[in-house]
């Protein structure tokens, strides 16, 4: 038995079969025009009644009707369905612009907040109503932005950025980006012990930036390399732009000697390193900017490739299993002529000793990027597969499959990015010295060319920096402040700075300390001297993962207009980071919310009312003869 239609399908046929008998009607005979018109009338009537079964007999007598004399043609078959794709593509794109959208990460940048094939949801009413496709805003409030938490932006204007893109492959879109928001318009931020000590634009201490749980695990640092970005002009100069602001220029002669100069805030004053060994309260040399100085680049060495390489003396260096070496203090009056004539930031250079219990507590802490190991060798993840080449590190024994190490444990990853636990005795898992030197070396590129084998080229994006005395490597203290290799490594650097003349500088790698007051309060005159301040309607945006992040670093400071909206659920893959993510949360019932809703049920309420106003009409009117 046949079900019944129900009033809601037998009024859509009514619906389809009258706006049939309005096109083509008067092409039927009387006779057929005539059951054609007795059948709408009756079901017409039957609709009004609320008469279900009347309904459904005359609807399956219209269907078949129509299906006999209406036939579609392939043209109108072709219209309807561009239509409708096109309708549901503008539809689809407005709600994605300006309510929610589904988001895919295809990057390690926000590691471990989101991880590559990461499913997220993201609300675009967090703190403003976009236009539609462009970069702007109806209505945009910069107090519901909060610092700490994690926006989508866009793209546009942006240099550096890969901006175009579209949505469902045909209307044209600028792509998203997702950073954490570490800066508001007129905050002035400090870089100290993988931290950020700020002043809002009033002078008052952000606490959150110390005090936010979300922000436990993720370091952050003020640059990515040294040089940053480097630009040329004619007159033989190379100019080097930190946060997109050109901060350091060196101007050569052609016999390859340099002049550097660092841009305090107002003039470019001759850069003087020997200033980091005393107090001073104006920025004087290239690493007193926003803290660099308390920041260096590491890497773990052999004594042989520590002579091969030839940066420090190695003749009286005390025997250890590996040597961490730290590239720090860079300076623009120190310069040498690297990569085939291109001028590099020079920093000292000096090494600590260590020995296997150092080694442990690294391997305990390891984190790298997400690689894919096929025949013995890795390359890093990426969605568009990267190849493998000559610098690809060699890892034999491991079985093809894609890996990733966090806070030091192993993990492999499987289908649509869930992961699995390697058991202890995996190849991964070797504590021997060669294996943590490989994986730590390799670093976030996963490529050897960042290993020592060229030794004066490239540098893993590994940092080290001291926080309350002690030393800090892969966000962890791997040694402490009373460890006598450590209380030693201080008192050689402040011998070695003592020592060192006008042809041989040397400025010393040590705790410089967080830019606070004998009383714990914020040093608000230090900060304000040596710190960054972001621009009005300007947002600094930084990666999770610093080390495997393009953001403000690179391509400066987001503008007001270019942020679109926040995540606001994790939905893949399962497992503990599944739900809300780790950020500040976000007020439900703010104004943009308040606004969209009002406008969606303003809009339901006005087709509810008409349709059961049109319920209650006749939808059939006879042709005129």
């Amino acid at each position: 038995m046949k079900k019944i239609y129900s009033l809601r399908k037998s009024r859509q046929i009514m619906k389809s079969s009258y706006d049939w008998y309005k096109k083509r009607g008067k092409t039927l005979s009387p006779e057929k025009l005539s059951v054609l018109e007795y059948d709408l009338e009756h079901l017409d009537k039957a609709l009004l009644n609320g008469d279900r079964s009347e309904a459904d007999q005359y609807a399956r007598k219209l269907e078949a009707f129509c299906g006999q004399h209406f036939k579609k043609t392939i043209f109108q078959y072709t219209w309807e369905l561009a239509f409708a794709l096109v309708f549901a593509l503008v539809i689809a794109s407005i709600v994605r612009s300006m309510w929610f959208e589904p988001y895919e990460i295809p990057t390690g940048s926000m590691r471990p907040t989101f991880k590559e094939q990461d499913h997220l949801t993201v609300t675009k009413l967090a703190f403003g109503i976009n236009v539609p496709l462009e970069t702007k805003h109806f209505y945009f409030d910069p107090n519901l932005l909060q610092r700490t938490s994690v926006f989508i932006f866009s793209g546009d204007k942006l240099p550096y950025i890969d901006q175009e893109t579209t949505y469902f492959g045909v209307i044209p879109y600028k792509k998203r980006y997702i950073k954490r928001n570490m800066g508001k318009p007129g905050d002035t931020l400090y870089f100290y012990g993988g931290l950020i000590y700020g002043l809002d634009a009033d002078g008052n201490p952000i606490k959150e930036f110390l005090n936010s749980p979300w922000l436990d695990h993720i370091e952050h640092i003020p640059y990515r390399t040294f040089e940053g970005d480097m630009t040329t002009t004619a007159s033989r100069q190379i100019l080097f732009n930190q946060m997109h602001k050109p901060v350091g220029r060196l101007s050569f002669s052609l016999t390859g000697s340099g002049t550097g100069e660092v841009f305090n805030g107002k003039e470019w004053v001759k850069d003087k390193p020997e200033a980091q060994k005393s107090s001073h309260d104006k920025i004087e040399t290239y690493s007193d900017l926003w803290g660099m100085r308390n920041y260096a680049m590491a890497r773990l060495m052999t004594k042989e490739q520590l002579k091969k390489e030839g940066a420090i003396d190695t003749a009286n260096l005390e025997d250890a299993v590996l040597y961490l070496e730290l590239r720090h203090t860079p300076s623009l009056n120190n310069n040498k002529l690297y990569m085939k004539g291109t001028p590099l930031i020079t920093p000292f250079v000096t090494v600590i000793p260590l020995d296997q219990q150092h080694l442990e507590a690294i391997f305990n802490n390891m984190y790298t990027a997400r690689f894919v190991v096929e025949n013995g060798r890795a390359k890093r993840y990426s969605v568009e597969p990267l190849p493998f080449n000559l610098s690809s590190p060699k890892f034999p024994g491991v079985p093809d499959g894609t890996y990733e190490f966090y806070f030091g444990k192993a993990v492999k990853i499987g289908w649509g990015g869930t992961t699995f636990a390697l058991p202890e005795d995996h190849p991964l898992y070797k504590r021997d010295p060669s294996n943590i030197q490989k994986l730590y070396n390799i670093g976030i590129e996963v490529d050897n060319n960042v290993a020592p084998q060229i030794p004066q080229r490239y540098y893993p994006s590994r940092y080290a920096y001291f926080r309350n005395g002690d030393l800090y490597l892969l966000g962890a203290p791997v040694i402490k402040k009373d460890e006598p290799v450590l209380i030693s490594f201080n008192k050689s650097e402040q011998e070695k700075e003592q020592k060192a003349t006008s042809d041989k500088p040397y400025v010393a790698f040590k705790d410089y300390g967080a830019p606070l007051n004998e009383d714990g309060s914020y040093n608000k005159e230090f900060i304000r001297t040596f710190g960054i301040t972001i621009p009005d309607k300007h947002y600094l945006a930084l990666g999770d993962n610093h080390a495997m992040s393009s953001d403000s670093r690179t391509f400066g400071f987001v503008p007001e207009d270019n942020l679109q909206g926040v995540p606001s659920l994790i939905i893949w893959p399962p497992g503990e980071r599944w739900g809300p993510p780790a950020q500040k949360p976000y007020p439900i019932f703010v104004l943009p919310r308040l606004i969209i809703w009002s406008i969606a049920l303003l809009i339901l309420g006005i087709w509810y009312a008409i349709h059961r106003h049109y319920l209650k009409k006749p939808i059939f009117k006879k042709l005129p003869v």
